[in-house]
């Protein structure tokens, strides 16, 4: 009876000490809380940026499949050239709570017009296109790792209709993509770098992928 006893208590012992390590293993690798954001602009209404051009395609489509995009061919004929954007607004910080607020109410509100740096006006196609990626990538400060947690690092090879995002925090700036898809054969968006000071990017490459051809921009932030 005694010897029985015996077992009982060291079976029961053994089962503490085990759920116990369990609960420090879960305990050391559950993941740290995110703080809460303390959004706030780095830029202002009225702040310029100059970025440089680098425009490229994967082959001359007009030629080859005889299909003609007049935006794409003007497009293509800025490489080498700087433009300007300009902070034209500005977004309230209130009520971003995850990816849905976040996109809604940051990253798809238009916040940057473009021109070229001699002043002269792009055409309206061709502008909306260049001006969508460093306005997408302007982003508010004092929450990176928030962002950062909405996010997984990279996108898909072929991210699913309608798309996808990805963020990741590195020690010298963020990177944030924004990728949209038809889901078939086609896919367009940016990812870009940006300064963990500001929320600036220092560089941003829209991509147009389709079956039949690829179109590439490179924004690269100018010295001062």
């Amino acid at each position: 009876m005694a010897r029985r006893m015996k077992w009982r208590c060291l079976a029961a012992t053994t089962m503490v000490i085990v759920f116990l390590a369990g609960f420090g293993v879960f305990w050391v690798t559950r993941p740290l809380p995110v703080p809460e954001p303390n959004f706030e602009w780095g830029v202002h209404i009225g702040d310029t940026f100059r970025y440089q051009l680098r425009t490229h395609a994967t082959y001359p489509w007009s030629l080859m499949f005889g299909v003609s995009n007049q935006t794409y061919e003007d497009i293509l004929g800025l490489n080498g050239t700087t433009v300007v954007a300009n902070m034209t607004s500005l977004p309230l910080l209130d009520g971003v709570f995850d990816s849905s607020t976040f996109f809604s109410a940051i990253v798809n509100v238009s916040r940057v017009d473009c021109v070229l740096a001699n002043g002269s006006e792009l055409q309206n196609a061709v502008e909306g296109i260049i001006a969508s990626a460093p306005s997408g990538c302007i982003l508010p400060i004092g929450g990176l790792p928030f962002i950062d947690s909405l996010y997984p690092d990279e996108t898909p090879w072929f991210p699913p209709y309608p798309g996808s995002f990805a963020s990741k925090v590195y020690p010298d700036h963020f990177f944030f993509a924004h990728i949209q898809s038809n889901g078939i054969d086609a896919m367009w968006g940016w990812p870009g770098n940006i300064t963990l000071s500001d929320g600036v990017p220092t560089s941003v490459q829209w991509k147009n992928t389709h079956q039949y051809f690829t179109v590439y921009i490179d924004l690269i932030l100018a010295e001062s």
